[in-house]
């Protein structure tokens, strides 16, 4: 019997020590960044933490993204905000927009809503829409795949002057409101996600309008760092492992120059090996134009109950990775089957 036992050890030492050579595919529990901020590329790597109550630190940029499945689950009308413009956005964010919003207006420098959430579906059509324009290669560098934008999060908003159009011609930035935005949004949990200058480790040109939602405590500790958001949060929060790999940019064009229309949101990209736009102070902030769905998500959503996000770091894994482990673990049956029924007739391993 002591036999059999130490065969049944051994057999579950191989189970450990194979899972433990497929760890490095797979987000391990309780990490930070696995080494410094990955450069820019387009991937699609599930990032980590994503669930619904780790909406202030989830990341998402051109690597990382969430699933399809990702709705939030208390989208609710901007227009509870008292703000103008529509869209929906997370309920827990309500209190602190209507408090920026109504400090805006007292200074005289009225803000409202241009873009607020869109669906995994929703972005895949402004996505396409702007492919079917401009093809792929050059839509990759100024609009968001499905599943990587910070919209489908519902805390990123576009925002705009009030009264005013949109924000997507001129230099947003250097107008009143755009001014009084980049001094005190994050005085109420707002962060502007793709400041200028900052694209080479952003991976998105600057967008004076686009801003997110992470709660004044955290947006404070951002603003006093100094760092972006994106740095910031993948050195604090971020738990998955990215491979230290650089593919080929799936295109090193730049985007065209002309104005964007209501509704849309381009979030221009930048890859390794790809041409940046010059870095500015201020751009002018110019945006292709094309015909966008609604940015208010699908009939139905708000109120829904959406599926649940599993946030554990095997969760969502390459199918490669998945058929491996699969493989690896069946070869462990195999072996610890065979170790047993050795033990019973007395042969040795």
């Amino acid at each position: 019997m002591p036999s059999l036992v130490r065969r049944g050890a051994l057999a579950a030492a191989l189970a450990l020590v194979t899972l433990a050579a497929l760890q490095p595919g797979i987000a391990p529990i309780g990490a930070r960044g696995a080494g410094p901020l990955p450069a820019c590329r387009y991937d699609d790597i599930m990032t980590t933490p994503r669930g619904y109550d780790d909406w202030p630190i989830t990341l998402v940029d051109t690597i990382l993204r969430v699933p399809k499945s990702y709705v939030p689950p208390d989208l609710v009308s901007v227009s509870q905000a008292g703000i103008a413009g529509r869209g929906k956005v997370r309920a827990i964010m309500i209190d602190d927009l209507r408090a920026m919003a109504e400090a805006a207006a007292a200074a005289g420098n009225g803000i409202g809503v241009q873009s607020a959430y869109r669906s995994y579906e929703s972005q895949q059509a402004v996505f396409d829409g702007w492919v079917a324009q401009y093809g792929r290669a050059s839509a990759l560098t100024f609009s968001a795949r499905p599943g990587h934008s910070e919209h489908q999060l519902g805390l990123a908003i576009d925002f705009r002057s009030d009264p005013g159009g949109s924000p997507f011609t001129g230099s947003w930035g250097n107008t009143p409101a755009g001014s009084w935005m980049k001094q005190h949004a994050w005085e109420y949990g707002f962060i502007r996600s793709y400041p200028p200058n900052k694209q080479k480790v952003t991976c998105y040109a600057n967008e004076a309008w686009h801003y997110r939602y992470v709660g004044r405590d955290l947006a404070a500790t951002v603003h006093a760092s100094g760092l972006t958001l994106r740095e910031y949060l993948w050195a604090n929060f971020t738990t998955t492992v990215v491979p230290a790999v650089t593919p080929r940019p799936e295109s090193s064009a730049k985007p065209p120059t002309s104005s964007a229309a209501p509704g849309a949101s381009p979030e221009p990209t930048a890859t390794d090996g790809a041409s940046l736009e010059p870095e500015t102070t201020e751009p002018g902030d110019a945006s292709p134009s094309a015909a966008a769905p609604s940015d208010t998500g699908p009939p139905g959503a708000p109120g829904a109950s959406p599926p649940p996000i599993d946030a554990s770091p095997v969760a969502d894994l390459d199918p490669a990775l998945a058929a491996g482990l699969g493989a690896a673990l069946l070869g462990v049956l195999l072996v610890t089957v065979l170790v047993l029924r050795r033990g019973r007739s007395g042969v040795g391993l």
